[in-house]
């Protein structure tokens, strides 16, 4: 478990704070899902596989800022966070448009 946060970014914490972080990044995700579903109408996937790309799309996007970020001003969580939204949401909107 330790391996997979700090992949991620996040430090080596207890196991009720690991709970607590992972329980606010799926309700989050489940939030932007279900507002992907309605802005997407009949383009979408159903909010739940539109949550599944989005948490896909973060840690991909979360990953590959912890292994190839450019170092910045801004606070590392704050940017790590605002990349993984992106990129997610990015990764949401990308397959939508692909879909026939």
């Amino acid at each position: 478990m330790p391996g997979l946060l700090k992949m991620v970014g996040l430090p080596d914490m207890p196991l009720l704070s690991v709970m607590l972080v992972i329980t606010m990044i799926m309700l989050g995700a489940a939030l932007l899902g279900w507002l992907a579903d309605l802005l997407l109408d009949d383009s979408g996937f159903g909010t739940m596989f539109n949550t599944g790309i989005l948490l896909v799309g973060a840690f991909i996007g979360a990953w590959l800022w912890h292994r190839y970020g450019v170092p910045t001003r801004f606070p590392a969580e704050a940017v790590r966070a605002a990349i993984a939204t992106g990129s997610g949401l990015l990764l949401l909107i990308s397959l939508a448009v692909i879909r026939p």
